[in-house]
């Protein structure tokens, strides 16, 4: 969640506001996500996907997209791309590098399924992560 805290009391998401209209549209998958993990989830929503840092960024993390109603984690993408163990841990560097410096970025707490998750409305994080997944 926070770069150095344990939890942040993060302004809630209103639910008139254009991202949580984004976060609506990929709740299915959210929940999804939710079943299958139980670390906390930050979703940063952008044009037709979000992207979800799944754990305690920059340390501890993972990352998923989601996209038209699936998830799928950055590693499983990479390993179905048959990219090399050194190049999907360059990859994770650079999504902690984009974390850590979007790291300012406003942040809201948001419920899905009775569960707390953050969003990150922050378009240069969602440039910076679509471009890593791109360099796949």
């Amino acid at each position: 969640m926070g770069l150095f805290s344990k939890k942040v009391d993060y302004p809630e998401l209103g639910d008139d506001s254009p991202v949580a209209e984004q976060i609506n549209e990929v709740e299915g998958a959210l929940k999804t996500l939710m079943n299958q993990v139980s670390d906390p989830l930050e979703v940063i929503p952008a044009d037709n996907q979000a992207y979800v840092f799944i754990g305690k960024p920059p340390k501890k993390f993972g990352v998923a997209v989601i996209e038209g109603g699936a998830v799928q984690s950055f590693v499983a993408a990479a390993k179905e791309k048959g990219l090399e163990p050194v190049k999907i841990q360059k990859l994770n560097e650079q999504f902690r590098d984009a974390y850590i410096q979007n790291q300012d970025a406003q942040r809201y707490k948001a419920s899905i399924a009775g569960k707390e998750i953050v969003v990150t409305p922050c378009a240069e994080l969602a440039r910076e992560v679509s471009q890593i997944m791109g360099c796949m």
